[in-house]
Parts: C-alpha cells; structure tokens; sequence
C-alpha cells in the first residue's frame, strides 16, 4: 500500500512538471519577437528610407525590448532629423542598462559621441570616445578622431602618444609628424619667453626626423631673436642644401640675415649654387634676377629672366621682369610705381603663396599648422 501511494505521488509530480514545462514553453512562444520587423527596419535604413526604418524599429523595441541594437539606430535616425535632445536621451538611456557586451558598450560610446559632436560639444563627445578606447583601446576609428581633436586643441604631447598607438596598429612610422609636434609644441614655449627650452623641442624634432624643415627655420628663428645671427646663418642654409626645391621657405630670412650681418653678397652666392643644381627654381632665378638689378647688372639680371622664362613659359613674373628691362619710356618713374605694385601681386599668387588643402586659406608664407582650420602640414 504504502509502495502504491509513493508511485502515486511521484505521477503527481512528474505531471505538474511537465505541465510547467510546456506552460513556460508556451509562454515563450507566445512573447517571441518576430525578429521579421528588425530586419526589414534595418533594409528601410539601407534604402535611406528613414521613415519607414523608424516605424519598424520602433515596433521591434516595444515588443523586444532588450534589442540594443534597434535602439541605436533609432537614436541615430533622431540625430539625422537633428532631434538631438531625443537621440542622446535614447543612447545615454542604454548605458545605465546591465549584461551589455562590449561590442554594444562601444557601438553606444561611438553613437553618444556622434550625437555631441553634431551639438557642438566638443569637450563632452571627446568624453565618450575616451570612454571607448578604455574598453577597445586598438580602435582605429575612435583613435583617428581622439588625434584630431588633440591637433585642434594644440595638445601635442598627447597627440604623439595617439600617433603612435596608431602607428604601430597600422605598422607605419609618422616620425615627420612626430617632429612637427616637437615643433609646434617648442613654438607654444617660445611664444611664452622660454626660447632655450623651445630650441631643445626644435633639436628633439631633427632627432625624430632629420630633414624636418621646420625645426630648422624655428631654430634659426630662435637665433636671429637673440641676434646670434650667424648660428641663425647656419640652420637656415642647412634648409638650402637638405631641400632645395622647398627652399624658398628661408629665401626673405637669409635676405634679413646677410643683410644684418654685412655680407649681403652671399646671399647671391646661395642662390646661384642652387641654381646650378636646380635651373628650374622660378623663385631662386627671380630672387637673383632682383638682386643683380640693384646692382646695376641689367644684362646678367636680363639673363636670368629669360632663363625663368624657358623654364616656366607661363610665368607672369618672368615676363614682366624681361619686358622691364627691355622697355623704352619717356615716363620711367611712372612705370616703374606701376611694375611694382603689379610684381607684389605677381609674387604672391605665384612665387609665395601656400594654400590649405583642407580649408583653402592662403598665406605668404610657409607654414606647418594652418591657424584657421588646425590641419597639420597642409599647405602646398
């Protein structure tokens, strides 16, 4: 009897189980998202329709509301509409929820990023993309956009730090831009009163990068302020004899310097060596063309722009320096006011100017960091 009774009980519990088990199956049929929405919401996206992606994502979310992913996206298309408001309240909501994985703590990182930067706020977007290289820190993208904020906010330290997590993703060397970090940071120092200390910064960049041109005209331009004039002399020609095709970028400060230091005659010298090795420099040949002229050389100086003239037929300068020379006038004092102002325009559109390739500012000189738009050795 007592056997029978204990049969009779385990039957009792052996069906309440199996009743609970279908009925948590059945349940789970029941609540099943249809995974059907979510997917037609992400080809509506595809499709930039942005319409119809909305309305299926945001029936995928009320019925499975654990898809992070249709979240996202529904953030995303709020900050299309330029609902920004909207779009980080649905992103910033996502992570204070539990058991996200890593792969979706960083596509919400990137997303919340993206919505600040559309708003303007810069400081706080730069937060999230910090935020996502704690958790992925070979993350090229978010690396990329780390290294140009710190460009833009002049934070050089920092940006050779990024530069070279980069660099070493990509097994590549930035050593010239290494350099003109040191550059730019000596700069910051010199602009403060503390030109030793900035020349060491110049020094360190020739260590990263030996032909770094800039580092060579600050230090010379770090000399030439404290009037040691020949030591200026000296890494100025240094850019003559490392790169004689962008020479030109020391050209008016070797001019200034011969000039100061009483031997003006060698500025000629450094030009007609580099002509010698590069007959086609137009601003060497018209530099040295100028210089004979006040001498009084007019035949040597007539020389030299018929020479810029075969090298560069469609060179404005030249002809006007040839046709100057060979002109015939009653009214020479007149011209020659009018030759000038039109050669000051000629140069700077010709010979001296440097445009941005990023934001199109154009400068007379050369320089490495474009002041308006941050881009860094942007000019040709």
């Amino acid at each position: 009897m007592t056997e029978a009774i204990y049969l009779f009980l385990l039957a009792i519990v052996v069906a309440a189980a199996i009743a609970v088990y279908w009925f948590r199956r059945g349940q789970e049929e029941t609540f099943s998202p249809d995974p059907g929405t979510y997917i037609e919401g992400l080809k509506a996206l595809l499709r930039d329709q942005d319409e119809q992606a909305f309305a299926m994502l945001k029936e995928t979310v009320l019925n499975d509301t654990g898809n992070i992913h249709a979240y996202i996206h529904l953030g995303n298309i709020f900050r299309r509409r330029k609902k920004y408001d909207q779009a980080m309240k649905v992103h910033r909501d996502l992570t204070h929820r539990g058991n996200l994985t890593e792969s979706e703590k960083q596509e919400i990182l990137m997303a919340l990023y993206k919505d600040y930067h559309a708003l303007g706020d810069e400081q706080t977007a730069i937060k999230a993309i910090k935020e996502l290289l704690k958790l992925m820190p070979k993350n090229r993208n978010a690396l990329q956009i780390l290294l140009r904020w710190l460009e833009k906010n002049c934070e050089w330290k920092e940006a050779a730090l990024t530069r070279k997590q980069i660099d070493k993703l990509e097994k590549v060397d930035s050593g010239s831009l290494l350099a003109l970090y040191k550059v730019f940071g000596g700069d910051e120092l010199s602009e403060k009163g503390d030109t030793h200390r900035a020349r060491l910064f110049y020094k360190e960049a020739l260590h990263i990068d030996k032909n770094c041109l800039a580092a060579y005209v600050a230090i010379g331009e770090s000399y030439y302020g404290e009037q040691r004039l020949d030591d200026a002399l000296e890494y100025w020609t240094k850019v003559v004899a490392l790169n004689p095709r962008k020479s030109q970028v020391v050209f008016e400060r070797l001019k200034r310097a011969y000039f100061e230091v009483g031997h003006y005659g060698e500025y000629a010298d450094t030009l007609a060596k580099l002509l010698q090795a590069f007959p086609e420099h137009l601003t060497a040949r018209l530099e040295l063309a100028y210089f004979l002229e006040k001498k009084g050389e007019t035949n040597t100086a007539r020389e030299h722009f018929v020479a810029g003239q075969d090298h560069h037929p469609d060179s404005l300068i030249a002809k006007l320096g040839l046709y100057r020379l060979n002109r015939e006038t009653d009214r020479k004092e007149a011209a020659e006011n009018i030759f000038k102002q039109i050669m000051q325009i000629a140069v700077k559109r010709e010979a001296k100017s440097f445009v941005c390739k990023e934001c199109d500012l154009v400068v007379d000189n050369k320089i490495w960091l474009c002041p308006r738009c941050k881009a860094v050795d942007s000019f040709n």
